[in-house]
C-alpha cells in the first residue's frame, strides 16, 4: 500500500529585504532597513525590518512617506535577480532531501514522506534540512502539510499539520487573510461577512461558485487535499555558473576569497545532487569602472571537492594578479565529470591516503602556473627516444606491451666496441620512421660489459653503421 504524501514547505519571509540588503554598506548595519519597488508608477516599500516597523514604517507605504517618518531608513531597490538566485540555491539544498521539489513565490515545497527512510523520522529530517539551509545566509521558516498546496501556508505560519484531520482543524481557525487570494476575492469575501476559513468552507459550493467563480472553490479543494495541486518540479541545472554582485566593491584578495567561499556553498550542493566531481573553476572579475575583465582558472589534479584546498588554490591564483580597480561582481563557472567517488582513507587513521600528491600538484600549479609543471607519459612509437611525451601532471596513460626496456636512456647513443661486450638477449629488430624522414633500422641486444653492467645496445644499419650503447638497466 502506498504511503500518504507528506510535504514540507520552506519559505523566506524576509527574501526581498535580505536580497536587497546584500548591497548595503557595512556602516549602515544598524540603520532601519527596507526594500522598495516601482508599483503603479510610484516607489513603494515591499519589505521592512523590525526596527523600521517600530518607527511606524509599513509595507506598501510610499518611499517618500516612509522617509518622512523615518529619515534614517536605509531602503534599497528590490533585487529580483538576487532573489531568484537565492531561491535556486534553496531548491538545490532541498533537492538533496527529495527529488520532488517545486518553487513557490517565496520558497519551495518538497515531498518528504518518501525521504524518511533515508533521513530518519520527520523531526530528524527537518533538523537536517534546517542545518543544511543555514549556510545560505537567509531567514527561513519550515512547515509541514499532507498536501503540497498547504505546505507553503503552513511554513509561513511555522505550523506542522501531518494528517488531513490536523490540516482541517488548523485551517478552520485561520482568518481568510492568510489564504493566497487576490485582493478582489478578499474584498468580496469581506462583503459577504466571511472572516475565517471555516466560514468559507461552510458556504454551499454552488453559492461560492456563483458569487466568486470556480477559482476560489478549486483553491480550497487543493488546500484540503480533495484536488491534486498542479506542480512543475524543479531540476538542478546541468552546468554550474554563478554571477555574484558584491555588497561593496573591493580589490583585496581576502575579500574576494570570502565572496568565492560563499559561491562554493552552492557549488558543493550542486555537485552532490548531480553526483559529479569538480575538475576546474573558471573565475571572472568585473571592475566597477567597466575596465578590462580579469579571468583565471583553477584546475584540480584529481577531480573532487575539498573546500580548503579550493580556497588555497584560489588565493594563490589571486595573489600575483594586479587589481587596479575595485571589483563589483564576479562570475564562477565549473567544469565537472560524472560519478562522485568518496576519497579512499587509511583503515586505521582515517587519513585520505590518495590526496597528498594531487594536493601538492594543485598548489604548485597555482603558484608557478600550469605551463610550469609537466609530467611524462608513454607515446606509441617504436623508436625508444621518441616513445614518450610531455603531459599534464597527474595524467595516467597505459604503455603498449613491449620487450624489456631500461629505465635510463642516454641523451645520445654512444659508440661502443662489440668485442668488449657479452650479448645476452636479442636481437630485437626496430625498423621504422620512414614517414617523418627519420627512418632507422636497428637490432637491439641486452649485453654485459667487462664490469658486469647490464646495458642496452644496438647494431645500426641505417642511417649509419656500427654498434652503440643506448641505455643502462638498473
Amino acid at each position: 500500500m502506498r504511503k500518504p504524501s507528506l510535504w514540507t514547505g520552506v519559505v523566506c519571509p524576509r527574501l526581498a529585504l535580505e536580497a536587497a540588503g546584500r548591497m548595503r554598506a557595512p556602516d549602515d548595519a544598524k540603520r532601519p532597513r527596507a526594500a522598495h519597488d516601482a508599483i503603479g508608477g510610484q516607489l513603494r516599500l515591499v519589505a521592512v525590518d523590525d526596527a523600521a516597523a517600530r518607527m511606524g514604517v509599513r509595507t506598501g507605504q510610499a518611499l517618500t512617506d516612509a522617509l518622512a517618518i523615518a529619515p534614517t531608513l536605509d531602503s534599497q531597490p528590490r533585487d529580483r535577480r538576487a532573489e531568484t538566485a537565492w531561491l535556486e540555491d534553496l531548491a538545490l539544498v532541498a533537492y538533496g532531501f527529495s527529488h520532488q521539489v517545486a518553487l513557490t513565490g517565496d520558497g519551495v515545497v518538497l515531498e518528504v514522506g518518501g525521504s524518511r527512510r533515508l533521513h530518519g523520522p520527520l523531526d530528524t529530517l527537518l533538523a537536517s534540512l534546517d542545518e543544511a539551509l543555514a549556510p545560505l545566509g537567509m531567514t527561513t521558516r519550515l512547515g509541514v502539510a499532507p498536501v503540497a498546496a498547504a505546505a507553503g501556508l503552513m511554513a509561513r505560519a511555522g505550523v506542522r499539520a501531518e494528517s488531513r484531520d490536523d490540516l482541517e482543524r488548523t485551517l478552520a481557525d485561520w482568518p481568510i487573510e492568510r489564504l493566497e487570494l487576490s485582493p478582489a476575492e478578499r474584498r468580496k469575501l469581506a462583503g459577504l461577512g466571511l472572516k475565517r476559513v471555516r466560514d468559507l468552507v461552510r458556504l454551499p459550493r454552488f453559492e461560492l461558485d456563483r458569487r466568486l467563480g470556480q477559482g476560489v472553490g478549486r483553491y480550497l479543494d487543493q488546500l484540503r487535499g480533495r484536488l491534486d495541486t498542479p506542480l512543475v518540479y524543479w531540476q538542478p541545472p546541468e552546468t554550474f555558473a554563478r554571477l555574484v554582485e558584491l555588497p561593496v566593491p573591493v580589490r583585496r584578495t581576502e575579500a574576494l576569497v570570502f565572496a568565492l567561499n560563499r559561491v562554493l556553498d552552492g557549488l558543493e550542493h550542486w555537485l552532490r545532487v548531480r553526483d559529479e566531481r569538480l575538475t576546474a573553476l573558471h573565475v571572472t572579475l568585473y571592475p566597477e569602472d567597466q575596465g578590462p575583465k580579469i579571468a583565471f582558472s583553477a584546475g584540480l589534479g584529481q577531480p573532487g571537492f575539498q573546500r580548503d584546498r579550493l580556497l588555497e588554490i584560489l588565493r594563490l591564483k589571486l595573489e600575483p594578479i594586479r587589481i587596479t580597480a575595485d571589483i563589483e561582481r564576479l562570475k564562477v563557472e565549473a567544469d565537472s565529470v560524472s560519478g562522485q567517488r568518496p576519497p579512499q582513507a587509511d583503515l586505521w587513521s582515517g587519513t585520505n591516503i590518495n590526496d597528498a600528491w594531487p594536493a601538492l600538484l594543485d598548489r604548485l600549479s597555482a603558484r608557478i602556473g600550469e605551463d610550469g609543471l609537466c609530467g611524462v607519459a608513454p607515446k606509441s612509437d617504436h623508436r625508444p627516444e621518441k616513445a614518450w611525451t610531455w603531459s599534464k601532471p597527474g595524467t595516467t596513460a597505459v604503455a603498449e606491451d613491449t620487450p624489456e626496456r631500461p629505465a635510463w636512456l642516454l641523451p645520445e647513443p654512444r659508440p661502443c666496441r662489440v668485442d668488449a661486450l657479452r650479448l645476452i638477449d636479442g636481437p630485437e629488430r626496430i625498423e621504422t620512421g620512414w614517414w617523418d624522414g627519420q627512418d632507422c633500422r636497428r637490432d637491439y641486444w641486452v649485453a654485459h660489459d667487462e664490469r658486469g653492467h647490464r646495458l642496452w645496445v644496438f647494431r645500426e644499419y641505417k642511417p649509419r653503421d656500427g654498434w652503440f650503447v643506448h641505455g643502462v638497466f638498473g
